[in-house]
């Protein structure tokens, strides 16, 4: 124990009055200190990681869910689409039918008309024949005959015309029954319709819900990206290309195919090469250069690549032949959405 409570003190000036103390135990507890604040931050980091690996995980299985429900709502809309083509079909020949029942109406009544007319004739020469017996006493056998003749004529043409009407009776049931049965069939497709709509609507609330979970999921994994970065400085000291020999490899797609161009160092021009061929050239300097390749991955703005292609193409590259990655342990094949548009 010393005069200032059993802790030592590290003042530059108090040098008079511990002349006698050692230098050494004094720094040996700073070291302690900062030692002992750099494992409580990876312990925080560690916990950290794990939580986001557990919400990823729960969104990727509401994702498939999302996904599930959508093919069920997909079949369940054909299905509807078929039953609604067919209850049209059927109205159409319903229509058909009622069309067919007008024509014939029409035609019967075309048909009582002509034979009203010909009874109003019948009537008209029964008239006549009246009126001529007082002069025409001879003929008055005759046309008595003629007379019971008109007169079943007459009855005949009633008899016609009653069966006309009760069959037209039986028309107009029948057209009502096609008529209600129409309604019938309109009201199922009403209620078609609306459940269509019910399914479109479930639909777009499902890619709604499967939109803000991949939202949710870019922000984890910018947090992850963040998280990872923090890390690897407390780890290990930062990628630089001081020392080392610099290759710099621009990657962007031209006209839907992928381009790779490269130089060596800061100057000269960016040449066209295949994959194949970059990798050669990569593998022959990282023999060359025993200090190791700063290799600096080049994704320009507007590139065309999507986050997978441009992390897959940069990951690579870092892993086989940048000296950062060959001295770090294993990197992950197949992290969370990389940033895009950026130098490495």
């Amino acid at each position: 124990m010393n005069e200032h409570g059993g802790f030592i003190d590290l003042r530059l000036n108090n040098q008079d009055k511990q002349g006698n103390e050692s230098f050494w135990p004094s720094f040996t507890d700073v070291m302690t200190v900062i030692m002992m604040i750099f494992l409580i931050s990876m312990v925080v980091v560690l916990l950290r990681n794990m939580e986001l690996v557990k919400e990823i995980r729960a969104t990727m299985e509401a994702e498939r869910q999302a996904v599930e429900l959508a093919r069920s709502t997909g079949a369940e809309k054909a299905d509807l689409a078929s039953r609604l083509d067919s209850a049209l079909e059927q109205l159409q020949a319903a229509d058909t039918r009622v069309n067919e029942l007008q024509l014939q109406v029409l035609r019967l009544q075309e048909q009582n008309k002509v034979r009203a007319r010909a009874v109003a004739d019948r009537d008209q020469q029964l008239k006549t024949l009246l009126e001529e017996r007082n002069n025409l006493t001879q003929q008055a056998a005759q046309l008595m005959l003629d007379k019971q003749a008109a007169d079943k004529a007459v009855t005949a043409a009633r008899e016609k015309e009653t069966l006309s009407k009760r069959q037209l009776a039986d028309f107009q049931q029948q057209y009502a029954r096609l008529k209600e049965q129409l309604d019938r069939q309109s009201l199922q497709i009403a209620v078609l319709k609306s459940k269509l709509n019910n399914q479109e609507q479930q639909l777009a609330a499902t890619r709604e819900e499967r939109q803000t979970v991949e939202e949710k999921y870019l922000v984890l994994a910018d947090e992850y990206d963040n998280l990872k970065v923090r890390y690897d400085k407390l780890v290990r000291p930062a990628r630089s290309s001081k020392g080392r020999h610099l290759v710099e490899v621009r990657y962007f797609k031209k006209g839907g195919k992928p381009r790779i161009e490269w130089r060596d160092g800061h100057s000269g021009e960016f040449r066209a090469v295949s994959r194949g061929q970059l990798e050669k050239a990569l593998a022959r300097l990282k023999k060359q250069h025993v200090d190791g390749l700063y290799v600096k991955v080049i994704l320009p703005e507007n590139s065309g690549l999507s986050y997978s292609e441009a992390w897959t193409f940069t990951n690579d590259l870092h892993k086989k032949y940048d000296y950062y990655f060959q001295e770090a342990p294993e990197q992950p094949t197949t992290p969370p959405d990389p940033p895009r548009d950026t130098a490495e």
